[in-house]
């Protein structure tokens, strides 16, 4: 093989290898896109951090294109903000209204992500006037809830409101726990600039108190009157107690009288019971007697008439034996009601019944 041949193998060998290192360049490097003719969108940031020219933007995740170009809105007043030029392959288009959020890693390189809006309206234009907004997002805030946040950051302002609100109950607390003492309460007394007493001043009038009672009990003098007067106590005790133990047989033997009454009225009740049986049978008897006294005053009423008008003698009539049987039965009634009647008393002054009644 001549020089020629072999020079020429070894030329087209080195440019095969300089095409498929171009190639590889543009597949893996930031040139992506690199033959396409690609569209200018700006995103106003109102300020950048870490991202740089190169930087991949990405669409809801899909990359669709690179930073060109970060520069300030008005060089002269950097508080207006900062635009930041965004390449985007024509293949993709961005909806009006999308939002070009910089994500920032907790490690490697931030990156431009633009979120869409919930509804898309319209497009914007792909001849570099179309403009977003753009906002920072935090290494935690891509982790953490955007809501979560939210409420987090709500909580914390509603905390600063608690504590400004709890800031004067806390200057009187501490008003209240400083350190005044009895000296300068009262040596400040009926003076404009008087000094109250507070919680220390109250327990330090409290120590001096116990510590004049703990002195007052060392005493010797007062520990024997105290001795003395535990004495007395236990004494007064136990006449209480042989007290208690008095009242308790009284109320024993009060219960017992008691129930020693309940009998005797028991058999007054039985005794009145059969006297009064004893007077109903009596009634009855001097009822029975009456009737027949009573008939035998009629007789004799009859009979006088009779004598009066001439019918008969008193001769007959005083011999009549009906007169002398109803005489002879009215007598015996009587005098048998009257025996039963003295029984009667008889017993009652057993009983006492009749001393009761004096």
């Amino acid at each position: 093989m001549t020089d020629n041949k072999r020079n020429l193998l070894v030329g087209v060998f080195v440019l095969g290898g300089l095409t498929c290192l171009a190639v590889l360049i543009v597949m893996f490097a930031e040139t992506k896109g690199l033959f396409s003719k690609r569209y200018t969108i700006t995103a106003k940031f109102d300020r950048i951090t870490g991202v740089r020219s190169g930087t991949d933007v990405t669409l809801s995740g899909v990359w669709i294109g690179s930073v060109t170009d970060i520069r300030m809105v008005e060089r002269h007043r950097p508080n207006e903000g900062v635009k930041v030029l965004l390449e985007i392959d024509p293949q993709y288009v961005i909806p009006a209204g999308s939002e070009a959020v910089v994500e920032t890693q907790l490690m490697g390189q931030p990156a431009i992500n633009i979120i869409p809006p919930a509804q898309t309206l319209k497009l914007l234009p792909q001849d570099g006037t179309g403009e977003i907004h753009g906002v920072i997002r935090g290494p935690l805030e891509s982790v953490i809830d955007p809501s979560f946040m939210a409420a987090l950051q709500k909580t914390t302002t509603q905390i600063g409101m608690l504590a400004e609100a709890l800031t004067p109950a806390a200057k009187a607390v501490q008003n209240l726990l400083e350190q005044r003492t009895i000296s300068e309460v009262d040596g400040t007394a009926g003076t404009p600039n008087e000094v109250a007493a507070n919680l220390f001043t109250a327990v330090e009038r409290l120590h001096r108190v116990l510590k004049h009672i703990d002195t007052v009990l060392g005493d010797a003098t007062v520990q024997s009157s105290v001795k003395d007067s535990l004495a007395n106590f236990k004494a007064a005790s136990e006449d209480v107690k042989l007290a208690a133990v008095s009242f308790r047989t009284f109320s024993d033997e009060a219960q017992k009288t008691a129930a020693a009454a309940n009998q005797i009225v028991s058999k007054v009740d039985s005794t009145v019971d059969v006297t009064r049986g004893y007077i109903e049978q009596l009634g009855r008897n001097l009822v029975t007697n009456t009737d027949q006294l009573s008939r035998l005053l009629d007789y004799l009423g009859s009979a006088g008439r009779d004598v009066a008008e001439g019918q008969g003698t008193v001769g007959m009539f005083l011999r009549d034996p009906k007169f002398y049987d109803e005489l002879m039965l009215t007598v015996q009634r009587l005098g048998e009601a009257a025996a039963e009647l003295q029984v009667l008393v008889k017993q009652w002054q057993k009983q006492g019944i009749l001393g009761v009644a004096k």
